[in-house]
């Protein structure tokens, strides 16, 4: 159970800055993309949105496990045969001990200082998508200067669901006593006040597709009670 649990939490906080909440979601729709898991293989994770107060996030690589935010709460959902079983995310964090959680391997960890990001006037389709190629300068965990190719694009749902996710992951790490780089922070609120979505993010993250359809509400159901007591961490 603690490694669906694992990549559960790894899950939430590795895709938070892949796609940043608004007050409110320009539309629903859902959209794929790939990031990496703390061994670096590819992982694609699939976000769901039906309005600001309903997202689910799932992998295909796992599907025994997904989460679901509901309002200001988020449940994981793990498949166990034929018995799902529902928790309280951020409960279960604390029961198990923030010392218990992975570090998540966020495509943003290691930007520490913000240094600049400047437009190279350079264009790139990413999953169909016409974006701008933006040039991003940072410091890293080691104080080293780095640099890397940043495509982003105007986009409301593109926008809303990174900014709900980047938010949904700070909290998440929060948790778990990981804490947001300050330049990873500061990008994610630059971005968002120019209204812009990131479409790739160097080698480490790519949108793989968009759909602008509202999926079923019924994807957001919540299939059991959320538990009110947590198992081991050892289990």
């Amino acid at each position: 159970m603690k490694t669906s649990i694992s990549h559960l939490f790894s899950l939430t906080v590795a895709a938070g800055f892949s796609l940043f909440a608004n007050a409110a979601l320009a539309a629903g729709g859902s959209v794929a993309l790939q990031t990496f898991d703390p061994n670096g293989n590819g992982v694609d994770v699939i976000i769901e949105a039906l309005d600001p107060q309903h997202l689910r996030m799932s992998s295909p690589q796992h599907q025994e496990a997904y989460l679901v935010v509901l309002g200001t709460k988020t449940y994981n959902v793990l498949q166990f045969g034929s018995m799902p079983i529902v928790m309280d995310a951020q409960e279960m964090i604390a029961a198990m001990g923030g010392a218990q959680m992975p570090t998540a391997p966020s495509p943003s960890d290691d930007i520490h200082q913000l240094l600049g990001l400047e437009p190279t006037g350079k264009k790139e389709t990413v999953a169909g998508i016409v974006g701008e190629v933006q040039r991003l300068r940072f410091l890293d965990s080691n104080n080293q200067p780095r640099e890397e190719e940043l495509v982003t694009v105007r986009d409301p749902l593109l926008h809303d669901m990174s900014v709900a996710l980047y938010k949904l992951g700070t909290v998440m790490g929060a948790a778990a006593g990981v804490r947001t780089p300050a330049g990873a922070d500061k990008l994610a609120k630059d971005l968002d006040a120019k209204g812009l979505g990131i479409l790739r993010m160097g080698l480490r993250m790519r949108l793989v597709s968009v759909d602008r359809r509202i999926p079923p509400a019924s994807r957001f159901d919540l299939p059991a009670q959320p538990m009110t007591a947590f198992p081991p961490a050892n289990d």
